[in-house]
Order: structure tokens, then C-alpha cells, then sequence
């Protein structure tokens, strides 16, 4: 029978049978172990095996609470350091104070296994709280938090590890990036890699394309379930604790969902009910636009349109950076793009602030720029006429309820979303109470990408909050 290394599979075997192969060299190591009376190397399944010999740039194993994933990407981490003389590695969490009590336990942990095995354990340095382990073959780990680099990230390493990588803006994410491009690597597969928890449902890690995910789960960790996928002792004490749990805690850490934030104001949000695909909008259902302007925050355009008593968002229009025109060419195009004849936008609702803001050379309020927008190629007129927007946040978050409906009540429905407006619905299920007022969706700000915070809703509140006239189905 031939003999394949971890190494030799990734090299012979299409990729189809390398999680196969990765199974039967895992089952010989553990057979080879009871023979000779040691210690057993531990048992990987599903995603936590299938990211043992997973060699690509950049991924993360995510997965609900008590997986083993932290273990099975450690395990990988210390593994790849004992297989690469002369590597250089991190391993990080953002805030430099969380590593010593929870990820670098789990870390020792391994260096004791190690040891049982018959193996040489890494060796700390700094004490109590090491900044760095060095190995037998001359690699070198270094620990820290993104609060406090120091020498971590001074030059390019091998491989870097990131423990509940969901604490991390994407910056953080890139700027590690930039130091695992391979330039003045010992290895031939740099890899930036992690665990995390699931969060918010548009967290960064979900939309980033260049990061592949893995998903594990309980059935993965052989101290719940066993080999025949039954629950263990330990995994009925475990998993009654997960079933116990209450809030988005539940549907984050014990199943494994990214979901809303704490304390979520839209409670009877629900996809089904609330989205729709779009179709043409009719001649004669009033239209009307809102916006919520910034700059280095988001701006947010939606436009609506009523039937009888229903409020319809049928395009959106979101970015941050951009001036006036560019805002006024990417809204006619959303406008294009949903059948709707900017024409039909009469009025746009928007916060006072436009008013008075005076944003350009020759001292005009933002309102009268977009008012005088012109294509800058062309000077195609292409603006709009900006109206005072209803500003009471509890009013329009009372409003926003009430078109919710209320599904148990059999309370229908009446605020639908087309499903080409993803960054609006994603807000609604971001919105949280604000501690200070519970009646009020609490204020947040987008990062410097733009993602996350209440632009999007701002605009769809200001948009349900005109006064509308109620039309006649004949």
C-alpha cells in the first residue's frame, strides 16, 4: 500500500479525494498511537479536518459555540510551524488583553499534547505573557493583540492566525494581509487564517471575496458527539447550556447563525413577508424620494411608491465619498434600473442639515447643489428638488412598526422592500433600542467603508413619514 505524507496528498490527489485521504492518514496516526500505548493525536472531522491540509491564501473556520474549531485551527497553526524551518508566524487577537486567558490556554494546551506525543514543545519567551515561542527547527511564533503590535507585525511572516476573527474591522483583516503576501517567505503557502463566532448577518467576512469560508459544527467535536454521531455525556451537559441560551446569543452560538445585534428594534422583521422581487411600478401609483446626505458617512437615497395603503422601496442607492453629481448620476441609474421614470420622483425628503450645510466654493447649500446638479461631461441637468423631511425619530420608528404588521396578531403587512435594496433590509435587522430611550432605534455610524450603520434606515424613515394620500383599486 503507498504511503502518503499530508504534503504528497495536496501534490497526487485532485481535489475531490484530498478530505478522503486527509480522513485515512488522520484514522492510521490514531491506530498507529493505540498500538504503540500513547497518547492519541486528536480527532478531526467535517470542516475541522477538511482545513488541515487546506493550503489556500486566505480563510476562516467559522462556527458556533464548543465546535473545536479554535483547537482544530491551532492544532493547524502549531503543525504548519513544526513542518517549516525558519517560519515566522502570528498569532492575534484584536485587543492584546484577551489572548493570555483564553486562545494561548487552548495554545499550551497543544504544547502539553505535544509533549505526551514525544514531541518537543515550543518555548516561551516574556514570562507570564509571552511575546513570542521559538521551535526545535528555528520557526518562531509571535503573540499579541492588534491593539499593540509591537514587533509582530514589523516585517512579512509565514503564516498568520487570527482567534475570533469577527472582532475585526476589514482593515485590520487587509492590513494583516499585507504581511502573508509570500515576499520573503520560507514557505511556498502563506496563509492568513482564523476562527470566529458568527455575527451580525452583514458582517464583512460574509461579503469579502477574496476569503473562503468554512462552516463547522457540533457533530465536528468528538467530546460531544461520537463516531456514530451520538451525544456524548460531555455533550449533553454542553448542549443543554446552548439550548439555554436566550437572545441572538441562541441562534449565533448555538446554531451557528449570523444574525442581528442584541436587543433588535424591528422584532417583526421577516424576509418573507417584507421583501419582494420587483416588478414594474404603475403609472398611476404615487412616487416620492428620500435621502439621508453625508459625506464621509453614507449617503442614502430610496425611492417609493404607495398602492392604497401599502409603501413600496423600490431602489436604493448607497455609498460614502462621493460629491453631489456622482450621488445624482448613480441615482438615475437605480432609477433606470427599477423602470422608473426620474420624472416621477416630484419631491425628495431629506434631513434639515442639507439646508443649511454650505458644501461648495461659491457658498451653496448641499440642497441647492443637488438642485443644480449637472453631468460633469456633459452638463446634462440631472438634480432634484430636496423637501424638510419629518425628523422625529420615535414618530418614524412608531411608523416603521405599525407598517411592519404583526404576523401573530394577523396584522397584514404594508412596508415591502424590493430584494434589489439589500443594504435597506440589511439595516432592519441591524436596529437596536437605544438604552438611553427604548421607544428611539439607537444612533450608529458606518465605518470608513460604509458598512454598518443607520444611514439606510434614516432615508427609509424619512421616506414613510410623508404624508400620502390613500388611492382607490378600481
Amino acid at each position: 500500500m503507498m504511503n502518503l505524507s499530508a504534503s504528497q496528498t495536496e501534490k497526487t490527489l485532485p481535489a475531490s479525494l484530498q478530505l478522503r485521504a486527509a480522513a485515512e492518514l488522520e484514522r492510521r496516526r490514531r491506530a498507529r498511537a493505540e498500538e504503540e500505548g500513547g497518547k492519541r493525536p486528536p480527532v478531526f472531522r467535517g470542516a475541522n479536518l477538511e482545513v488541515q491540509s487546506y493550503r489556500g491564501p486566505e480563510w476562516i473556520l467559522s462556527g458556533p459555540s464548543e465546535t473545536g474549531k479554535t483547537w482544530a485551527t491551532l492544532w493547524l497553526l502549531d503543525s504548519l510551524l513544526r513542518e517549516t524551518p525558519k517560519a515566522q508566524a502570528i498569532l492575534a487577537r484584536k485587543l492584546q488583553v484577551s489572548i493570555t486567558g483564553s486562545v494561548l490556554v487552548t495554545y499550551k494546551r497543544i504544547q502539553e499534547l505535544r509533549s505526551q506525543l514525544g514531541e518537543k514543545p515550543a518555548e516561551a519567551y516574556g514570562g507570564e505573557k509571552p511575546e513570542w515561542y521559538d521551535y526545535d527547527n528555528g520557526a518562531k511564533l509571535w503573540v499579541g493583540g492588534l491593539d499593540k503590535p509591537n514587533k509582530m507585525l514589523s516585517s512579512e511572516r509565514d503564516f498568520i492566525y487570527v482567534n475570533q476573527a469577527e472582532e475585526l474591522k476589514v482593515e485590520d483583516w487587509e492590513i494583516l494581509g499585507t504581511r502573508a503576501t509570500g515576499r520573503g517567505a520560507v514557505t511556498k503557502t502563506p496563509m492568513l487564517f482564523g476562527d470566529c463566532n458568527p455575527g451580525v448577518e452583514d458582517h464583512w467576512i460574509l461579503k469579502r471575496e477574496a476569503l473562503k469560508l468554512f462552516y463547522s459544527r457540533h457533530e465536528d467535536n468528538p467530546s460531544l458527539f461520537d463516531d456514530e454521531g451520538n451525544l456524548t455525556e460531555q455533550g449533553e451537559r454542553t448542549m443543554s447550556k446552548l439550548n439555554a441560551l436566550t437572545g441572538v446569543r441562541k441562534p449565533r452560538l448555538r446554531d451557528g447563525l449570523w444574525v442581528g445585534a442584541e436587543g433588535i428594534f424591528f422584532e417583526e422583521w421577516d424576509d418573507d413577508l417584507h421583501t419582494c422581487d420587483p416588478f414594474e411600478i404603475p403609472e398611476d401609483w404615487p412616487m416620492w424620494g428620500s435621502l439621508d446626505h453625508g459625506f464621509a458617512h453614507n449617503t442614502a437615497f430610496g425611492a417609493f411608491a404607495q398602492y392604497e395603503r401599502d409603501i413600496y422601496l423600490v431602489a436604493e442607492h448607497v455609498k460614502n465619498g462621493w460629491l453631489v453629481p456622482q450621488h445624482c448620476m448613480a441615482i438615475r441609474r437605480q432609477l433606470d434600473r427599477a423602470q422608473v421614470d426620474h420624472y416621477r420622483i416630484k419631491r425628495v425628503l431629506a434631513g434639515h442639515d442639507v439646508f443649511q450645510k454650505r458644501g461648495d466654493s461659491s457658498g451653496k447649500t448641499i440642497a441647492q447643489q443637488y438642485k443644480e446638479a449637472k453631468t460633469p461631461a456633459s452638463g446634462e441637468e440631472i438634480g432634484f428638488s430636496l423637501v424638510h423631511a419629518q425628523l422625529d425619530r420615535v414618530a418614524g420608528a412608531r411608523e416603521l412598526l405599525e407598517l411592519l404588521g404583526n404576523k401573530e396578531l394577523g396584522i397584514k403587512a404594508r412596508l415591502h422592500i424590493f430584494k434589489t435594496c439589500p443594504r435597506t433590509i440589511a439595516a432592519m435587522k441591524r436596529m437596536v433600542h437605544d438604552p438611553s430611550d427604548p421607544e428611539d432605534v439607537l444612533k450608529v455610524n458606518a465605518d470608513q467603508n460604509g458598512d454598518g450603520g443607520d444611514d439606510e434606515y434614516d432615508m427609509l424613515r424619512y421616506g414613510v413619514m410623508t404624508k400620502r394620500r390613500v388611492l382607490t383599486a378600481y
